[in-house]
């Protein structure tokens, strides 16, 4: 009774701590985070680092005590990559006892990358692998005594270029292009792909305690991971939830007999069996000490709510409580009963989800099913927020970016397989976001080894985070690689001629290692061998589909240069885009020290970051083919111009693609469109919507339209006729009826020139539909109308309901415009210069959230295109800061847009002198 009550009494306690706590994820028996004070020294002892805490990295440390400037300014990407060709040590002080303990355990979360590990005199071991959990026997050295805890870290830049000599068949590509200004042979050791540099990233051969580093003390069982499989199931006519729970105990690093009590709660919500709560468990740990035990719980289905992407519902998550009790703890009175036990609570979500490939007329489909409905999936590509690894985990700005993600209406991003497997803090806040994980494994770009000890670790690495991530509904898919497939079969890295042998290499990694250490780990989700790829196609053709990119098939990555982006008709799309995008320049004021260069030197740094082979041509080649490109590299407003054109000209090519994508829905299959990229890990020109920093792009404040769940798309199509669709993602009610309204507008004059309104058009849930095809440009000429000096506004407003009194003025539900002719042939009689003003209406900071919003009037004289607004360079105290509409066309006199902005201290008052205005009209009267 006694024990009862504990019991009941331990339950409320948790209870409390869960509510006041969403993210507890484990108790164990006792565990030391060993923060400390580390030293970090080169082996010549020239930089000695006192005072470190964990996690840490070398560039880290020696930024913060300023040996070198910020990695991130000016050329230190070059000037400091003797760090990452240096050794380094990291040393600190460690006493602990032992004491009745059965097990001393030194575990590391996560070593970048290369590090001898020494404890005292004695070497407790290697590590080789970025991604692995390593744990060592401490327990004789536990004596009460002080000993140096040593970590001897290799460069691994070095590594890597040992690793590739007397190779009898290369591993290509050898190096990255030489503008990346990288670093060699990346893909032959464990480390994220892209801190050796990529075409949007620069190089960081980081090493470094990137995650945490503890003493565990225990003397039972520990639970290490806890993973589930969660179904719906009808039973006797009774509707069930099944959910198949996994609990990996550890004893030690070596076999032991274990006899114990596993009991398990989901918080709130009673088990159809109370029988289920407990489980008895009399069985020995294998060699390395782990013991995987199952057990089975059901719960009825209308005990709990579903779990669903954002857009479609609520992200209700549950509690998953597993307590691992050792039979001595009632069987004999014990001084330390809680070092036989062992706690880990998880949060669950109720959901389906399939990724359904049934065969059409054509192929095979290729989309999602979240409890059984198909989801057109919207959103991104995510890279690592730092290309450094220990600033990667930074709560606050993932947080920052997921929410960015989650306010752009997007239900998916797809990890990338050439950065990180990402912090328990990124899926938690994906499962309460709605946000579904396209997750790569971290392959990407690149042939690689299948040598023993590479497939080794690589199986240690696949099934240790699979594990530990497993559990979060947020994650869909997993993808064993990015664009492996199809680099080997396009011959991206001239691997024809050794074919057999890389394609031997790519199956025995892919296909023999990584794909089943999946499935035996996660039996819940979809594995997929690579993106692109053909999905269950590409099986059928051995692995290595004759063309992965083909559209009737899996996913397709899209990248096109010098086609026109902003035509529509150059858009076919396929089942699934799940890569697509456009460079753009980072804001003018983004740039370090931009208010200091003059242009050549300003122009000089931008060169040195582009990183595509390619240069700058595709940007300036789509600005030249749609707007009027300034010419002038030495003028004064050049690069401001230029960069407002970039980004501008970003969101039209993203924006038209999208839209095609998600018009496309029935008549090509396509049910995915993740752009590629969300977010940056330096100030560079890339494909990003968000800036390294947190500086929305034009295109990113675009993306809250592009991807709203009720939009109406318009573009001039392949035959040259407006087509206008109303797409609806959201599903309820089943069946919406619009008005559709289509204005005719001259650039300028605010006047309309014609109006055309459809009514009742029926939308149903969950669908797209056709709202007309119109032969604008033969309407317009049987007007005496040229095309080059109009564009169409169009409205999409609920249809009132029949019977009701009249409403004052629908506000529409949706807005978009068409563009009939590239903007730089707007003929000379409509290039007006509005003028433009902004005044500060209100501005409100809370001092509690650190949080400035202000309320801004924008008056123009004339119609104003895309206006573009910025916060000069004297605000850089602010962060963060969004403008709820930017690069918009305003044709009414008067506009209001929404600026919040981070203001730590509320120490700044936006007044309209902060803030400065560009629209192409300027240009055009130029």
């Amino acid at each position: 009774m006694l024990d009862a009550l504990k019991f009941f009494l331990f339950v409320i306690l948790l209870l409390v701590t869960i509510m006041l706590n969403q993210h507890v994820t484990s108790k164990r028996s006792a565990e030391l985070d060993l923060e400390l004070l580390w030293q970090i020294q080169d082996t010549k002892g020239v930089y000695v680092i006192q005072n470190q805490t964990v996690p840490s990295g070398v560039y880290t440390a020696l930024e913060q005590s300023m040996v070198i400037g910020s990695l991130l300014e000016e050329y230190n990407d070059v000037n400091t990559s003797w760090v990452g060709e240096t050794d380094w040590t990291y040393r600190t002080n460690l006493s602990c006892l032992a004491e009745d303990y059965k097990y001393v355990l030194l575990t590391l979360h996560g070593v970048d990358t290369f590090a001898s590990v020494s404890l005292g005199e004695q070497l407790l071991g290697t590590t080789e692998n970025m991604f692995v959990r390593y744990r060592y026997d401490v327990k004789q050295l536990c004596d009460g005594d002080t000993h140096e805890l040593r970590l001897q870290f290799r460069s691994p830049v070095v590594e890597a270029r040992e690793r590739a000599k007397d190779r009898a068949l290369p591993i290509v590509p050898t190096c990255p292009p030489d503008v990346y200004h990288g670093q060699c042979h990346v893909n032959l050791i464990r480390k994220m792909q892209a801190s050796f540099a990529w075409d949007w990233g620069l190089s960081a051969p980081s090493m470094g305690i990137w995650k945490p580093i503890r003493l565990e003390y225990y003397s039972s069982a520990l639970i290490r991971d806890l993973t589930v499989v969660i179904s719906e199931l009808e039973v006797n006519g009774s509707e069930r939830w099944s959910i198949a729970v996994r609990v990996y105990l550890e004893t030690g690093l070596a076999s032991a007999q274990v006899h114990g009590l596993l009991t398990f709660k989901i918080i709130g919500v009673p088990f159809l069996n109370e029988a289920d709560q407990t489980l008895a468990v009399t069985n020995k740990t294998n060699e390395h000490g782990e013991l995987l035990v199952e057990h089975g719980l059901t719960v009825a289905r209308n005990a709990v709510e579903r779990w669903w992407p954002n857009g479609y519902g609520k992200q209700t998550l549950y509690s998953l409580y597993v307590r691992w009790e050792d039979e001595a703890v009632n069987g004999v009175k014990l001084p330390n009963p809680d070092t036989m036990i062992s706690e880990k609570v998880i949060r669950i979500g109720f959901r389906t989800v399939q990724l359904s490939q049934e065969r059409t007329t054509d192929g095979l489909m290729f989309y999602f099913k979240v409890n059984d409905v198909p989801i057109f999936a919207k959103g991104s590509n995510w890279i690592p927020s730092s290309v450094l690894p220990e600033r990667s985990y930074d709560s606050n700005y993932v947080k920052f970016l997921l929410y960015a993600a989650r306010d752009a209406h997007m239900n998916m991003l797809r990890v990338w397989g050439g950065g990180l497997y990402e912090s328990d803090h990124f899926y938690r806040l994906a499962d309460e976001l709605g946000l579904l994980i396209w997750h790569d494994l971290m392959f990407a770009c690149s042939m690689y080894p299948s040598e023993p000890d590479f497939l080794r670790t690589v199986q240690e690495e696949v099934r240790q985070n699979v594990r530990r991530i497993q559990h979060h509904p947020s994650v869909a898919v997993w993808a064993t690689n990015n664009e492996n497939e199809v680099a080997l079969r396009q011959n991206w890295y001239k691997t024809n001629a050794n074919y057999t042998a890389y394609y031997t290499q790519y199956v025995e990694l892919y296909v023999r290692t990584v794909l089943p250490t999946v499935e035996a780990n996660d039996p819940w989700r979809t594995v997929l061998l690579s993106s692109p790829s053909n999905g269950d196609q590409s099986l059928k053709e051995r692995f290595i589909a004759t063309n992965p990119q083909d559209p009737r098939y899996g996913d397709v990555h899209y990248y096109n240069y010098f086609l026109d982006g902003w035509n529509a008709a150059q858009y076919r799309g396929g089942r699934f885009v799940s890569e697509y995008g456009f460079q753009s320049f980072p804001a003018y004021t983004s740039w370090p020290e931009a208010r200091s260069y003059r242009q050549a030197e300003l122009s000089q740094l931008i060169n040195h970051r582009q990183h595509s082979p390619l240069g700058n041509a595709p940007i300036l080649t789509m600005i030249e083919l749609n707007l009027p490109l300034p010419r002038d590299p030495s003028a004064d407003g050049y690069w401001p111009e230029l960069i407002y054109l970039s980004q501008l000209s970003q969101a039209m090519i993203v924006k038209t693609e999208t839209e095609v994508y998600r018009a496309r829905r029935v008549e090509h299959g396509t049910m995915g469109a993740l752009y590629w990229q969300l977010n940056d890990v330096w100030i560079a020109p890339s494909w990003s919507s968000i800036e390294y920093g947190g500086t929305f792009k034009l295109l990113h404040v675009w993306l809250r339209d592009i991807f709203a769940p009720e939009h109406l798309v318009a573009f001039v199509n392949e035959r040259r006729q407006l087509e206008v669709v109303a797409v609806r993602d959201t599903l309820q009610p089943d069946v919406q009826l619009w008005d559709v309204e289509l204005r005719i507008h001259r650039y300028g004059s605010f006047r309309l020139v014609e109006r055309i309104r459809q009514e009742r058009i029926r939308v149903p849930a969950n669908t797209v539909e056709l709202v007309s095809t119109w032969d604008v440009y033969g309407h317009l000429a049987k007007q005496g109308l040229h095309p080059a000096d109009h564009l169409v506004l169009l409205y999409a407003y609920l249809h009132p309901a029949d019977g009701l009194p009249s409403q004052p003025a629908p506000q529409p539900i949706a807005e978009n415009f068409a563009l009939l002719d590239k903007l730089k042939n707007i003929r000379q009689e409509q290039r007006v210069q509005p003028t433009v003003s902004i005044s500060v209406v209100s501005a409100v900071c809370s001092e509690q959230s650190n949080l400035t919003s202000v309320s801004l009037e924008v008056s123009v004289s004339a119609p104003a295109l895309f206006v573009y607004l910025q916060l000069t360079p004297e605000n850089s105290t602010l962060k963060q800061c969004q403008f709820s509409r930017n690069g918009f066309l305003q044709f009414q006199p008067v506009r209001t847009v929404q600026l919040t902005c981070v203001d730590p201290g509320c120490r700044n008052k936006i007044q309209a002198r902060d803030i400065t205005v560009r629209t192409v009209n300027e240009l055009l009267v130029r």
